[in-house]
């Protein structure tokens, strides 16, 4: 009888002893997916900032890689017909320069008046102002693309800038306005600066000059813009 007692004592011991473990075991699976999914949760927040500074660094080295740099120097042709620049602006590359430039994709203006020349019509020594990519090959001499070739320059006369509308805003007073551009600079257009489509008969002003909007910019030593020609969007 007393072993019996013995053994019904050892009996319910052990089945304590398992209770207690089976509870000590649910409550450490309870507790870990919680602390998991914190901590997944801060880790996915650390992952989420860094790739959004990425992102936006990423965004802000396209916006600068499609600004055109702007080149001026004495042209020749080669046996090809291809134009070489001599670059003496202290933009870009220094030296000579091979131009491509497509039918589709270059536009090839006279700088007084903004109307379309013939490339032809471009000689060997002719003074040529060039709107580049900031892509160029390795070769020598190096090659790159031609947006705007504006050519036909007067001596002493200030050749237009091409640029790219960033914004611009209006003195209700004077009925003045300070175009920015992509690359900061600015220009004033006075309330009877001429404003012209580029080769269409359609009628543009100030409220054209929109943010992304490229055109021609004739103006004096002050910034003071003369004229602009409004390309299509």
């Amino acid at each position: 009888m007393r072993k019996y007692q013995l053994f019904a004592i050892s009996a319910c011991a052990a089945v304590a002893l398992g209770i207690g473990g089976c509870a000590a075991k649910t409550e450490a699976v309870t507790t870990t997916p919680a602390e998991t999914v914190e901590t997944t949760a801060e880790t996915t927040a650390d992952v989420i900032e860094t790739v959004d500074g990425t992102i936006e660094s990423m965004e802000e080295t396209q916006a600068e890689a499609l600004q055109s740099i702007r080149i001026y120097g004495t042209v020749t042709r080669d046996e090809s017909g291809r134009l070489t620049i001599d670059n003496q602006s202290g933009q870009s590359y220094s030296g000579e320069i091979v131009l491509n430039v497509s039918d589709e994709e270059t536009l090839v203006l006279d700088a007084v008046e903004g109307l379309p020349v013939n490339i032809e019509d471009i000689k060997d020594g002719d003074t040529i102002y060039v709107y580049i990519s900031q892509a160029m090959t390795m070769s020598l001499p190096p090659q790159t693309s031609a947006e705007m070739i504006l050519c036909n320059i007067p001596a002493d006369f200030k050749v237009p800038d091409y640029v790219t509308v960033d914004s611009v805003v209006t003195d209700a007073a004077s009925s003045k306005a300070e175009l920015t551009t992509a690359d900061g600079t600015t220009f004033e257009i006075p309330s009877d600066c001429t404003i012209l489509p580029y080769l269409t008969k359609n009628i543009v002003t100030m409220d054209d000059l929109s943010q992304g909007r490229t055109c021609l910019i004739w103006s004096d030593d002050q910034g003071v813009a003369q004229k602009i020609v409004v390309f299509a969007e």
